[in-house]
């Protein structure tokens, strides 16, 4: 077993659930602090620009941070940074990966849709994870999406922040 992580899920298990959450029931302390700073930086528009975000004022999240690139034509998500505590919920580093790689194949098509409907409405995403690692092993974890566009309308950047805890 895998330190840390809760035994194998038995095969009959959903390979992946996400429960949308309301967005003012963001709890988990980095998903909290980074809403909060998404929200300051809004300035009126419907999402801040990626050049709003300083990395340095998210030094205590940054470990539970993801930055998604948003490639159109054909539609594409890139993992451009993945917080080292992104590392405990997969089990391998996702920088330069897309999201069509994450395995199982149902998380991928999961979590791809909900990336395709932000980018379609531009709308934060506050949501509870559930799926298994390709060897069996449960994973659940509340994740919160925000949208970054440097037009402050269209959606290029997706910025995540994790609420995982280890071996839930």
């Amino acid at each position: 077993m895998v330190p840390g992580s809760l035994p194998p899920i038995e095969e009959s298990a959903v390979p992946f659930r996400s429960t949308p959450l309301p967005l003012d029931s963001v709890g988990d302390p980095a998903p909290k602090a980074l809403y909060a700073y998404w929200q300051r930086k809004l300035a009126g528009r419907r999402m801040p620009a990626r050049a709003d975000i300083d990395p340095l004022d998210l030094k205590a999240v940054l470990p539970q941070l993801v930055l998604l690139d948003v490639q159109r034509g054909p539609l594409d998500f890139r993992y451009r940074v993945a917080g080292t505590r992104t590392y405990d919920i997969f089990g391998y580093d996702l920088t330069g990966r897309s999201v069509r790689d994450l395995e199982p194949r149902a998380l991928s098509a999961g979590i791809w849709g909900c990336l395709e409907a932000m980018t379609r409405d531009g709308q934060p995403q506050h949501a509870h994870l559930e799926f298994a690692t390709p060897d069996g092993y449960a994973r659940s974890y509340r994740v919160l999406r925000l949208p970054l566009g440097d037009d402050g309308t269209t959606v290029d950047r997706i910025l995540i922040a994790t609420g995982f805890q280890r071996g839930r």
